[in-house]
């Protein structure tokens, strides 16, 4: 009966990705700060780690790839090798590799073995630097050459293993098949099984392990490097080594077959082989988190039904109302409780989708660095608010526009380093991520110290392309607005950064996509923000319904500053503004929802009442018939479903089954301000 391993490659890919990612930020912290044994440990062990666990499951590219780079890794932690800019530049291409090895064998992709070799090639020039004998110990994938006992024997050493995996040694996908050849590449072994453990008269379990062994190694190699190879399966095995250095050893001697221990083991060698040592821990790089991986399919199916419980609440509560007094009491009190456990469901639910923004920001280090050494401009990456917490859906799709905007600054905003000195500027430029909440939505901020938007650079360009006439001057405001249209680029020439006037407007339409909003802040000579403004999740939302006409509407209660009643004294109707309203001294645009919509049949504005809604500190006073409440509903797309409907943010289900529409307020604000 054979395992299946595919069921643990789920696990694998997530915890090797993770890995990855962790051993390229060690890389990049080795550039701006001091090396330490346990930066350059954790960074070892990553790869390490996706080794073993890539042998173990039969991804042989992964595990042949790494084999390479973990050698040379080796030499840096043991300080053979110096931590120089080129090595780190070798290294961090062998990153990206591995982890396009791992992606391709998730998809089931072939991969690029051209781009191995030269990989492989350049860790091979690294290893050579650090002389001909250090390349013969360090570089396995050479032909062993044989131990010269004249000159070597004081350093040859006979290794006496015990090697005992637990029962459920398989269950985790090791293999010790695969520890043995890789014991047998290190020297010259011998190994018998242990066949005490095995059942004689009970029924044997094909998926346990009941095989122990016992090995003699001879080889050169040092204890650490002979426990390197267990440590993978350190959890799922008792481990001892017995070492016996002498220079008697001879170079071809087979030791007689090893029978099996009677006696006790020594207690000084009687211990398990951990990799991650006390003194080799590092929290900030460490592979291994404390974050259970769950299929994504389980979380949205968990989320839909909290949606339903939700929506079952609702009508429940309509239910009340036709019930007796005495009946409606004893049932609201029930459905209180009710209300109080299904709001701390869907927070602790929610909580499962939201991660920190360092997810997204963390990719960031890595393109700073390669983009702006390629364009040959100093800059210095400044993350902050990275703990804030938002949707795991949406920082998957905020990483593109992220991405573009990060590229932009790298290629637009920063200048080179003489550019700034002529202009009194510090040569390193300071780019910043920040994120923060504020009230239910959350705020992302990229900033450059760079040459900001030129006016008159936009004005020309959109001149030029036909967006403006030839007599028109804009504002430094409306030039931030006019490089998010479409094919919009200021760029002299077209490189692989920008240029092809694709960009900026598709940051726009992805972060409206998420019901977010965007906008510049930029001083020319002192740098450009680019804020973000988002939902904290796109599952469910408190929102007031109100109603106009016989149609009914939700709007989100974060956006809601305040309901007043109509005064007809307080409108004014100013030319080329339409109707404004007086807000305790400050006119408002007035927007009729029954304009918008073309409902028949609404109240008058004498006996509406108005929604004073509030975004990005814009305002507007929004009219509607009446207030119904406030009500918890689940967002329902209705682009996916339908298409995109001006004003509108989405859908969602009544307790008796009918369908409202959520206003989009960003849209609104927007019309009534346009």
């Amino acid at each position: 009966m054979s395992i299946d391993l595919t069921r643990f490659h789920e696990s694998f890919f997530t915890e090797s990705l993770e890995g990855m990612d962790a051993s390229e930020a060690g890389l990049l912290a080795l550039e701006s700060a001091k090396p330490t044994p346990e930066r350059l440990n954790a960074i070892f062990r990553g790869i390490h780690s996706l080794k073993g666990a890539a042998a173990s499951l039969g991804f042989n590219a992964i595990a042949d790839f790494t084999h390479h780079v973990e050698n040379v890794l080796d030499l840096l932690r043991h300080g053979r090798l110096l931590v120089e800019r080129n090595t780190l530049d070798v290294l961090l291409h062998c990153v990206d590799y591995a982890r396009q090895l791992l992606l391709a064998e998730r998809e089931g992709k072939p991969t690029d073995t051209k781009r191995a070799e030269q990989l492989i090639e350049s860790l091979h020039q690294i290893i050579s630097t650090t002389g001909n004998n250090e390349k013969d110990d360090h570089q396995k994938s050479l032909p062993v050459t044989p131990v010269n006992t004249t000159t070597a024997a004081s350093t040859l050493s006979l290794y006496r293993i015990g090697f005992e995996p637990s029962p459920g040694f398989f269950e985790n996908g090791n293999d010790p098949l695969r520890l043995m050849r890789v014991l047998s590449e290190l020297g010259r072994m011998y190994a018998k099984v242990d066949l005490s453990r095995l059942p004689m008269n009970e029924e044997i379990n094909p998926e346990y392990c009941y095989l122990a062994w016992q090995i003699e190694l001879t080889s050169v190699k040092k204890r650490d490097e002979i426990e390197e190879v267990f440590s993978w399966v350190a959890d799922d095995c008792i481990l001892t080594i017995e070492t016996d250095r002498s220079s008697a050893l001879p170079q071809v001697a087979i030791t007689p077959p090893i029978e099996p221990h009677e006696e006790k083991r020594l207690h000084t060698d009687d211990r398990r082989v951990s990799p991650r040592r006390a003194k080799d821990s590092d929290q900030i790089d460490d592979t291994r988190t404390d974050r259970l991986h769950v299929s994504r399919d389980k979380v949205d199916g968990l989320i839909n039904l909290v949606g339903e419980l939700v929506i079952t609440k609702t009508m429940l509560k309509q239910a009340i109302s036709q019930l007796d007094p005495a009946s409606a009491k004893r049932l609201e009190t029930s459905l209180l409780q009710l209300e109080r456990n299904t709001r701390d469901l869907q927070d602790g639910v929610m909580a499962i989708r939201m991660l920190p923004v360092s997810h997204a920001f963390g990719r960031f280090a890595r393109l700073v660095r390669d983009v702006s050494h390629r364009l040959g401009k100093q800059v210095q990456l400044h993350i902050t608010g990275e703990q804030s917490e938002l949707d795991k859906s949406v920082i998957e799709k905020l990483v593109d526009p992220l991405t573009h905007l990060v590229r932009n600054a790298l290629d637009h905003g920063v200048e080179l380093p003489e550019v700034r000195r002529n202009a009194g500027k510090a040569e390193t430029a300071t780019l910043k991520l920040h994120a923060q909440h504020k009230g239910g939505n959350i705020e992302i901020t990229v900033s450059d110290d760079g040459r900001g938007i030129d006016r008159a650079l936009v004005e020309a360009k959109a001149r030029s392309i036909g967006l403006i006439g030839d007599e028109t001057t804009i504002t430094q405001e409306q030039a931030c607005e006019l490089i998010f249209e479409p094919g919009f680029s200021t760029a002299a020439a077209v490189n692989d950064l920008s240029g092809r006037g694709v960009g900026l407007d598709v940051v726009r339409k992805n972060i409206s996509a998420l019901n977010g909003r965007v906008k510049i802040d930029s001083t020319p000579g002192r740098g450009t923000s680019f804020v973000i403004h988002l939902p904290l999740t796109l599952a469910i939302i408190d929102g007031m319904m109100v109603t106009v006409g016989v149609d009914t509407y939700i709007v989100p209660m974060t956006f809601i500053v305040e309901c007043m009643q109509t005064d007809s004294r307080k409108l004014k109707n100013l030319a080329g503004r339409g109707m404004l309203v007086d807000f305790r001294g400050e006119y408002l645009p007035l927007l009729k929802l029954a304009e918008l919509t073309d409902t028949e049949n609404s109240a008058p504005f004498e006996n509406g009442l108005l929604l004073v809604l509030e975004t990005e500190g814009n305002r507007i006073a929004l009219l509607v018939d009446t207030l119904v409440g406030q009500e918890q509903v689940v967002i329902k797309s209705i682009e996916s479903n339908y298409r995109k409907v001006p004003y509108l943010a989405g859908a969602t289900i009544l307790g008796e089954g009918r369908v409202v529409l959520i206003l989009d307020v960003a849209a609104l604000i927007s019309a009534a301000r346009a």
